[in-house]
């Protein structure tokens, strides 16, 4: 079913209708009756972002605007004959045009475009009202582009049947054999800006909802929390606006993709994947006890931010705690999947979808010599328990069956790279390891060699010494080389892409407890400090490598009573000797993949972590560490 805002609004009117007139039901009625005018501030922001993408304007006024690509893989998982487009359209009036069609066009340059396929246009609507919140009404126009060649540069523009155009954009597609190339990643995104609030009519009191309309106080749906004195994001800090700026700093690096580890772009600010209610986020700035806040429209904000580099680069996603988004029906859009809260992200971005049923953001795609795999780990989790398990083994069973045909051989693949949001090994302050996430893909890591993982989830960048088995193989300081088949797997945490920031963990005491029997001592007793290239350390730190303060979310048994809060497990405090570089401020990886010469030859991975406005510098960006990973070309690992 999907429904049209005024179908909407008339469904919202015979639920009202039905119940009796309450302090809420205002709210709902008054939540209806603002439908318009955010509408008109979603058109208003696309249209910018049409503006400033070249875009030309048609008869209705419908915009373009969020375009980003995706990789469809094809044979042996290699995406070099295809690529997904969407694009938002938005009108002032929250309808489209009837009859309105939509068409990517396709060329070898621009305004050369010979061949044109039409794109399906996908209504997502919530379902159900929020209380005190707005009703989600948003169009994506969503086309895959077949039949292309390898290796081959395409132009393309997304036209609608009543003349609106977009820009042009272009994309390269996968070569048909490895070559070198470079792509980026982070997590943990969030937006600079919030919707607009145009009526104020999600106001606790519902006296206020003919008021004029303001903003969001920040903080809420943005992701301006920064502290006044921090160097970086806060007042007269360095870069007001990180996460557009990490965005902006990877194109000067032309990947060929970018990994996005979990957490978006935070239109559910609580991440919990519990039911919306935003009644009380303007007096509070929290959802009701046993809700989450939830916002729609950072969707609008997040897509016209990341256009400028998405637009020519795919952007592949996995999903993280704040991703979960209840508000849409995983029945309507998924076809029966579980209630996992992912039937927004199946409209608005394109997933390749090879991966076990019903698990969307679960898939894998291969690239040059590299295999690349996305993981749920709200499936694995053990510290929020919302989504744990929803697959019932099936993720682990398709990750284990994945590992094993890219390693028997013949598949292309050296390098195994996975993504995915909770840490298996962080030692931040706010949520370190995962307990669930590690039991579950550490042995199977460890048993197929995987190359490098991608996390999010800690807001700060920290890597690993090479792990096997769950301990340390080796010391990898800046500057190392790593042999993954002898020596394990390297873990990052690149949770720095924008959102505020996460200390390390304070010295031991009672906030902080060591583990049972670890008695620290002299340097110990400091604040665990940064470590990575370039840091001057304060004296007041432990930038030794051990972390006795670290810990791991343990699976309790004793669950929080339904309605009351999300279920989460129990910190278990652990010692750890593999926290490498630590870096709390705001950075990106870049990895630079060069293939063998040869069968047999030397094939390597080089990762360079960039650091955005460290605080004195002058230059857009500083590369603080780097390690590369090499193995033979072709090695094939036993079963």
């Amino acid at each position: 079913m999907s429904l049209t805002v005024d179908e909407f609004s008339e469904w919202n009117q015979k639920l009202l209708a039905r119940q009796p007139v309450t302090r809420r039901s205002l709210l709902l009625v008054a939540m209806a009756a603002g439908l318009g005018g955010c509408a008109d501030q979603q058109h208003r922001l696309a249209e910018r972002a049409f503006t400033a993408g070249g875009g030309t304007p048609g008869k209705t006024g419908v915009v373009i605007s969020g375009r980003h690509l995706s990789f469809v893989p094809g044979a042996r998982d290699v995406p070099r004959h295809a690529m997904a487009v969407t694009a938002q359209l938005a009108s002032k009036t929250g309808s489209l045009p009837a009859k309105l069609r939509a068409f990517v066009d396709v060329g070898d340059a621009p305004g050369t475009y010979g061949t044109q396929v039409e794109a399906g246009i996908k209504h997502l609507v919530g379902l159900y009202a929020i209380p005190g919140g707005p009703a989600g009404s948003q169009f994506y126009a969503k086309a895959k582009l077949t039949g292309l060649k390898p290796d081959t540069v395409y132009h393309y523009r997304v036209r609608l049947s009543d003349g609106t155009v977009s820009g042009d954009a272009h994309f390269t597609t996968a070569p048909e054999t490895a070559k070198a190339f470079t792509f980026t990643a982070f997590a943990d995104v969030g937006t600079h800006t919030a919707p607009t609030d145009p009526k104020a009519a999600w106001h606790a009191d519902p006296a206020t909802v003919t008021k004029a309309g303001g903003k969001w106080p920040k903080g809420i749906f943005d992701n301006n929390e920064y502290s006044a004195s921090d160097p970086i994001g806060g007042k007269g800090g360095t870069d007001r606006k990180p996460a557009a700026s990490m965005t902006k700093l990877m194109s000067t690096q032309r990947p060929a993709f970018t990994l996005l580890a979990g957490d978006i772009c935070y239109a559910n600010p609580s991440g919990t994947g519990l039911p919306a209610d935003d009644t009380t986020a303007l007096t509070t700035g929290r959802a009701p006890a046993g809700k989450n806040l939830y916002n729609p429209y950072v969707w609008d904000v997040f897509l016209n931010q990341i256009e400028p580099q998405a637009a020519y680069t795919p952007w592949m996603f996995a999903t993280g705690n704040h991703d979960m988004e209840p508000i849409y029906g995983d029945t309507e859009y998924l076809g029966g999947s579980p209630a996992h809260g992912y039937g927004g992200h199946v409209q608005r971005l394109d997933m390749p979808g090879n991966g076990p049923k019903g698990c969307p953001s679960v898939y894998k795609f291969a690239y040059g010599n590299v295999g690349v795999i996305s993981l749920d780990a709200n499936e694995l989790s053990w510290e929020l328990q919302s989504n744990t398990g929803y697959s019932g083994g099936a993720q682990l069973t398709w990750l284990t069956d994945t590992l094993r045909d890219w390693r028997a051989g013949g598949s292309g693949v050296d390098f195994i790279v996975a993504f995915f949001h909770h840490c298996a090994f962080s030692t931040a302050h706010n949520h370190a390891s995962d307990g669930g996430v590690r039991a579950a893909v550490e042995p199977l890591f460890t048993k197929y060699q995987v190359d490098l993982a991608v996390q999010g989830h800690n807001h700060l960048f920290e890597r690993t010494d090479p792990i096997r088995h769950g301990k340390r193989t080796k010391a990898a300081p800046d500057g190392a080389t790593v042999h993954p088949a002898e020596d394990g797997v390297t873990y990052i945490c690149v949770g720095s892409g924008g959102r505020p920031r996460y200390p390390f963990r304070p010295a031991p005491g009672a906030e902080a407890p060591a583990p049972a029997g670890v008695v620290p001592k002299g340097e110990q007793k400091l604040r665990e400090g940064q470590r990575y290239r370039g840091y001057q350390p304060d004296g007041k730190e432990n930038t030794g490598s051990t972390v006795v303060n670290s810990y791991f979310w343990e699976k309790e048994k004793d669950k929080p009573k339904k309605g009351k809060g999300a279920p989460t497990g129990q910190r278990v405090a652990e010692a750890v000797e593999w926290s490498q570089v630590r870096y709390d401020g705001y950075a990106f990886i870049a990895v630079d993949v060069a293939p063998a010469l040869a069968a047999g030859g030397n094939t390597t991975m080089t990762i360079r972590t960039l650091a955005d406005a460290l605080p004195g510098s002058t230059e857009p960006y500083t590369e603080i560490d780097r390690i590369t990973l090499k193995r033979q070309a072709g090695l094939v690992v036993a079963r």
